[in-house]
């Protein structure tokens, strides 16, 4: 009886191992979800308003006021960007700044990563020279040149929102989709994380 036994122990022994291997990763996820924080820390979270279902832009080209004879298109990059009417002021100039440091910091990123700023209104020149100097490679697009976006609806989180009064710095990907909103408040850190994060899997731009 010993001698038949031990085979058909063993064989249970080796199921219950297989079975162990297998379902492991499903354990340690549920315990860290359910009993450690994990789920809830800076690296799993994003710091912004994710939009969803993703807006599709269509391509457009974008002016560079540092090189004007450059062709750069929305498409192809990841494309932070800023809404802006008149001459360019304090608020202006902060957000154009924040979008500098936000693609520096993205260390060995940054190359897929661009600046824009989209001028709502009649105003022909946004920027100062010296502006223009201080923000070299910073990026243009006139609304008027897309019906799709000439309204701003496109990034207006509501029927009743005016996203020129909102501030906000917006991200669209490789592909052209308007896919999250950052508050000025946002602390530039957390928009690093989620840059970083992002390009990290993404295979795209």
């Amino acid at each position: 009886m010993a001698i038949t036994a031990q085979p058909k122990l063993l064989k249970r022994l080796a199921v219950l191992a297989i079975l162990l291997v297998f379902s492991a990763p499903i354990l340690v996820s549920w315990w860290l979800l359910n009993y450690t924080n994990y789920s809830r820390d800076d690296a799993a979270a994003s710091h912004g308003d994710l939009i969803v279902p993703p807006r599709p832009l269509q391509d457009i080209v974008l002016t560079s006021l540092s090189d004007p004879s450059s062709r750069q298109h929305l498409h192809g990059k990841w494309s932070l960007v800023y809404l802006h009417a008149g001459k360019c002021a304090r608020d202006c100039v902060n957000n154009l700044y924040r979008m500098r440091q936000l693609r520096l910091a993205a260390g060995e990123f940054a190359p897929r990563i661009q600046r824009v700023m989209i001028v709502v209104g009649r105003e022909t020149a946004p920027l100062s020279e010296e502006q223009i100097h201080h923000f070299a490679g910073q990026l243009i697009l006139r609304a008027e040149q897309s019906e799709q976006i000439a309204s701003l609806k496109i990034f207006a989180r509501s029927d009743t929102e005016d996203p020129l009064a909102e501030r906000r710095l917006y991200l669209i990907d490789p592909l052209g989709n308007l896919m999250m909103s950052y508050a000025p408040d946002t602390e530039p850190g957390g928009i690093i994380k989620d840059l970083k994060r992002l390009l990290r899997y993404s295979r795209i731009g």
